[in-house]
């Protein structure tokens, strides 16, 4: 396994880490499965995890996906704590503790993708971008709290629109996922209340346990899941995102889908965890 090429200077970001943030598809596991990597069944992602939790290492999954269904994951895998919906949910030792992180006063969550229901936002974007976007079933009808869409889009535009039409609102690209009927190369694209994201979730969760950026690294694939750089001493992208002028993000080779044991590796050999 090829291993990753960092400048020394941006490891002195990073003491011993206590805290690994990380997406859930494309960067621990490939087509739903720990065991795959995009050439066939590889055990490096399983090992690095199972290093990680005897170093007592807090892998913490930060996810477009609900809390329930985070959490037979997170059992099985020896996960305690978690971030679902895009960071709507901050849940700790297997939701003996949850905080809502909804950016409104509401606080049902059915209610919340009510209100965002009755914008209308999604009228508008499904009639001004007929045709490349449309809802993501199941999922559009499992999720409690918000919206979600499939399609491919480009996503700087998108977000300007939304920003411009309906300001309490934003849009968040989670990244790609398996091809449809009528995509190739489609993305998630979840509809949230403005200021609710990945990052801020991860700056409730610094605030809460008192977690200094020196001991935080997160992985992910996405544009989304970049925004959480802000909050950890390095941020590893495993993904197809363009350059970004934070200093503080390393871009990993991930055509075999391994990269996050590559981090993992890297941590090791640096004698970081």
């Amino acid at each position: 396994m090829s291993e990753i090429k960092i400048d020394d200077s941006l490891l002195s970001n990073l003491d011993k880490i206590k805290v690994i943030y990380t997406d859930v598809d494309n960067t621990i596991v490939n087509d739903g499965c720990l065991f795959k990597s995009k050439r066939g069944y590889a055990y490096e992602n399983a090992g690095a995890i199972f290093e990680m939790l005897n170093a007592d290492i807090d892998v913490v999954m930060v996810s477009g996906r609900d809390k329930n269904k985070l959490f037979e994951t997170a059992r099985l895998l020896g996960f305690k704590n978690y971030i679902g919906n895009l960071g709507m949910q901050i849940v700790y030792n297997l939701g003996e503790r949850i905080i809502k992180n909804y950016g409104t006063e509401i606080e049902r969550p059915e209610e919340l993708k009510e209100w965002i229901v009755s914008t209308r936002v999604a009228d508008r974007i499904l009639s001004e971008y007929k045709g490349r976007i449309r809802y993501y079933k199941p999922w559009s009808d499992i999720l409690t709290t918000h919206l979600i869409f499939i399609g491919e889009l480009e996503i700087k535009g998108l977000v300007k629109w939304i920003e411009n039409e309906f300001p309490l609102l934003r849009i968040i690209d989670n990244g790609p996922v398996p091809p449809e009927e009528d995509f190739k190369n489609p993305h998630a694209y979840h509809i949230v209340p403005a200021g609710v994201g990945k990052r801020s979730a991860v700056a409730i969760d610094r605030r809460e346990r008192e977690l200094r950026k020196e001991n935080l690294i997160a992985i992910g694939d996405s544009f989304e899941d970049l925004t959480i750089a802000e909050e950890v001493g390095i941020y590893f992208n495993v993904g197809d995102i363009p350059a970004t002028d934070l200093q503080n993000v390393v871009t990993i080779e991930n055509s075999n889908g391994l990269a996050f044991s590559k981090v993992v590796n890297l941590l090791k050999n640096n004698e970081l965890v």
